[in-house]
């Protein structure tokens, strides 16, 4: 086991628990950039969602216009990113979620490896609430 891998997984876990993400105003703003073109917002139940397209010019020097879709919850954390290229469908581009569930699996099975089960939970039981929810593998351990 090593201890830089453990290390780099709990400091990216911490970074997303308290990094918010790029912020709606930040992306506000930027509307007043050359290549932006238009932007758009509205509230959802569980949050709001913020588009915003700008003009890029491919390899073939043609004009293509991308749109990108912020997702956050109420709590203004960023939940989601995705990319549509012209009139192509959206593509995740990040995604909060995955990403917490990935490290906490890579991190559950780094541990499993070397630690008895009750310490694997005990350790995973300090993770934040609304980690935890995301796994539910994890709140049964935990």
């Amino acid at each position: 086991m090593s201890l830089e891998i453990i290390k780099t997984i709990v400091d990216d876990l911490v970074t997303l628990h308290i990094t918010k993400g790029v912020q709606p105003a930040d992306l506000a703003d930027n509307i007043f950039e050359d290549s932006y073109l238009d932007s758009s917002s509205h509230k959802t139940a569980t949050g709001a969602v913020f588009e915003i397209a700008f003009q890029e010019v491919d390899e073939d020097n043609s004009p293509n216009k991308i749109t990108m879709r912020y997702t956050y919850d109420h709590n203004r954390y960023l939940l989601l990113v995705e990319q549509k290229v012209a009139n192509m469908r959206f593509k995740i581009q990040w995604d909060r979620a995955g990403c917490i569930q990935e490290k906490l699996g890579r991190l559950e099975s780094l541990l499993t490896g070397e630690f008895p089960k009750s310490q694997v939970a005990a350790i995973l039981a300090t993770m934040p609430g609304d980690f935890l929810k995301l796994s539910p593998k994890l709140q049964l351990v935990a």
